[in-house]
């Protein structure tokens, strides 16, 4: 369009190649105004201006400008030649296209369903969103509840059949909704949608016409931001190492949307071992729990000691589908579809790895992987100062003997007999067992130990 390669001005300002000379100063005092905070004055809006070309010819353009992001601030302008534009082309298709190039930097997309025939329109954003092209696939009210998450299907059916059905009760400043999607690779996305209902003059429904918005990334960043918070928060309120690994795990796994997570520690023998467990609440993965807890991983081995051995946070989109993955048949039964493991690393040396479990298949972002970066850090300094505790509290022999006993129903004094030691004996080895299980009754201490797998 102006005449040169993009050798020569990818670099360059471009006032100094494409803005006619009478219009530059114009052109830099806008650019200051917008670094000072100040608002653009074209945002948003078509413009017709005058470019030079190569050589000093002048002509004229339309120029859109549309903010991309704010941190940092950027800017995307779309120049159009207006020189050959023929004087037959219409307004609605320059429009259209301008939305098409708008709705991919946005990430957006629009519909329109008839409400007399149940004929669905998408724009190409709203097929972007779901992953589908065009001509695969006809776009309808069965096609949105079916690529709808299972947990948000049947709000988004409800929203849907009030609006084909009884179209008069949806509210005149239209409907807001979020829901996830998940798309034919598996990937699940976050969507913001708003609809409104179009009345003909007489007042007879004829349209649901909105927009969706692709706001993944968004929530991405905010599940970042969530995550730091979360760490700072467990860590300012550690008291012991118990409580406190397993507050820092909730806090930390519920921001990051997981399921289930667990705390790994290096033992003397090159072995990484399971140190600590947690799970959301009404999820039951005791089955998961006891296999992690009798599960070990050498260097390089599995999820847990790749980001043992690289430093480096390590995601899996399709733990069933990774063959180093040695609980596959659990997670398959439990549901579990991605995972991730990052190091908590303090002078070059991995103090704990931390592993995390969902049973969404969520993609991993750049952001997200240096946020996981940096939080290891953090966990890493913190916990070097805690070595001691992070060292297994293995049950003796003796220790399992007893608790093997009392899961059987036996009494202090049966248990002493059983064993041929004293009771006072064995009212030692409970106080032990309390302190190391982190539990403060013997019911307690069996219900753990039958969970995790200690005793059978």
């Amino acid at each position: 369009m102006f005449g040169y390669s993009a050798d020569e001005l990818i670099g360059e300002p471009f006032a100094d190649h494409c803005i006619p000379s009478d219009l530059q100063a114009g052109h830099w005092a806008g650019l200051l105004r917008i670094v000072a905070g100040g608002e653009p004055r074209i945002l948003g809006r078509r413009i017709e201006q005058r470019a030079v070309r190569r050589g000093g010819d002048e002509f004229p353009v339309e120029l859109t400008v549309t903010r991309v992001s704010e941190d940092p601030l950027l800017f995307t302008g779309f120049v159009r030649d207006l020189s050959d534009v023929r004087v037959a082309e219409s307004r609605q298709t320059r429009m259209e296209h301008i939305l098409a190039e708008a709705e991919a930097l946005a990430q957006m997309g629009s519909w329109a369903l008839d409400l007399q025939t149940g004929e669905a329109t998408w724009s190409e954003g709203m097929y972007r969103i779901y992953g589908l092209q065009p001509s695969a696939a006809e776009p309808s009210v069965e096609l949105v509840v079916e690529m709808t998450h299972p947990e948000d299907r049947e709000r988004v059916r409800e929203i849907l059949r009030l609006v084909v059905e009884r179209p008069e009760d949806v509210p005149k400043a239209g409907v807001s909704f979020e829901y996830r999607l998940v798309r034919g690779d598996g990937l699940v996305r976050d969507v913001r949608a708003r609809g409104r209902v179009e009345h003909d003059p007489a007042g007879k429904p004829l349209r649901w016409v909105g927009a969706g918005h692709d706001v993944t990334d968004e929530r991405l960043s905010e599940r970042e931001l969530v995550a730091h918070y979360a760490v700072s928060q467990a860590l300012r309120e550690w008291v012991s190492f118990d409580e406190g690994v397993v507050g820092l795990l909730r806090r930390l796994g519920t921001a990051l949307d997981m399921a289930v997570g667990a705390l790994w520690t290096p033992r003397e023998e090159d072995l990484l071992t399971c140190r600590a467990f947690w799970r959301a609440p009404d999820l039951e993965f005791g089955e998961f729990e006891a296999a992690t807890r009798r599960t070990s991983f050498r260097l390089g081995q599995g999820v847990p000691g790749r980001a043992w051995q690289t430093r480096q946070p390590i995601v899996v989109l399709d733990l069933a589908g990774d063959a180093t993955f040695r609980r596959r048949h659990a997670v398959t039964r439990l549901g579990l579809q991605s995972g991730l493991a990052f190091p908590a690393v303090h002078d070059d040396q991995v103090i704990a790895v931390l592993t995390f479990y969902s049973v969404d298949p969520r993609p991993p972002s750049e952001r997200l992987l240096r946020t996981l970066s940096s939080i290891g850090s953090q966990l890493g300094r913190f916990l070097s100062r805690r070595r001691a505790d992070l060292e297994e509290r293995r049950l003796s022999p003796r220790e399992l003997d007893v608790l093997r006993l009392a899961a059987e129903g036996n009494t202090g004094p049966e248990i002493a007999e059983r064993l041929v030691i004293s009771p006072a004996t064995v009212k030692t080895h409970f106080e032990n067992i309390y302190e190391k299980l982190g539990v403060t009754d013997k019911a307690a201490a069996v219900a753990y130990a039958l969970r995790v797998g200690l005793i059978h």
